[in-house]
């Protein structure tokens, strides 16, 4: 599931959106995990997240690289790949994606999601979290001007853009560079909007703030096509 933006740590413990992935994995009492790779392993996110997820029915646990949080207590390094693998879900944190990317590729944990993904593991994530899955993620926030594509993990195709609006310096952005062939064809995600792939398509569209969508943005004969998902409201 990827998610434009919102959830624990943009809107607090009552967000829809964390309830709504528990109900994904289809247990009563998930077990969910969260990488914080791509922010550096902030503790304050860590701490949005047990603040979030101590509420409701699951077993929420968390890996860090960078820190130690002496709180919760963060699963062992040497405990990585045994603890994803015995997840229901494994969420990732807003951040720097391409920074999350190259350290899980020194460690390992790329194949260990993959793997992950293999044994029907919810992977999930917001902003960061989101594009990571894909085979590009587009993002403007380390580069001079425009969206750049940013090599992704490549569970799904195509490019992911998140926090995607109506504005024209948005919509500009990434029209400019599929105009210009420097992007692949994206999904666009909004805030307050997230994505459920199902074997590698989309199979669902889900919104819990007023204007929030999904779009499937690309180029033919010269001009960019803009489609937007159809999608359900969450309560």
């Amino acid at each position: 599931m990827a998610i434009g933006g919102g959830g624990f740590q943009m809107e607090g413990s009552a967000s829809p959106i964390d309830d709504y992935l528990l109900t994904l994995t289809g247990k009563t009492t998930p077990r969910i995990c969260l990488l914080s790779t791509a922010s550096g392993d902030r503790p304050d996110y860590i701490e949005l997240f047990h603040a979030a997820y101590a509420t409701r029915d699951c077993e929420p646990s968390h890996v860090v690289f960078f820190e130690r949080d002496p709180q919760h207590g963060s699963v062992p390094l040497s405990d990585l790949e045994e603890h994803l693998l015995k997840q229901d879900a494994i969420f990732v944190s807003g951040g720097n994606t391409r920074a999350a990317i190259a350290l899980w590729r020194e460690w390992g944990v790329e194949s260990v999601l993959a793997r992950a993904l293999d044994n029907d593991i919810l992977l999930a994530g917001m902003s960061a979290g989101a594009m990571c899955w894909f085979e590009w993620a587009l993002t403007d926030t380390y580069w001079a001007s425009g969206c750049r594509p940013i090599p992704g993990l490549g569970f799904l195709t195509g490019g992911c853009r998140v926090h995607y609006s109506d504005t024209a310096e948005q919509r500009g952005r990434l029209h400019a560079a599929l105009l210009a062939g420097a992007v692949p064809s994206t999904i666009a995600i909004a805030d307050g909007a997230a994505v459920v792939y199902e074997a590698g398509v989309v199979g669902r569209v889900v919104t819990w703030q007023p204007g929030a969508s999904a779009y499937h943005v690309s180029v033919g004969e010269g001009r960019v096509h803009e489609r937007p998902y159809p999608h359900d409201t969450l309560v």
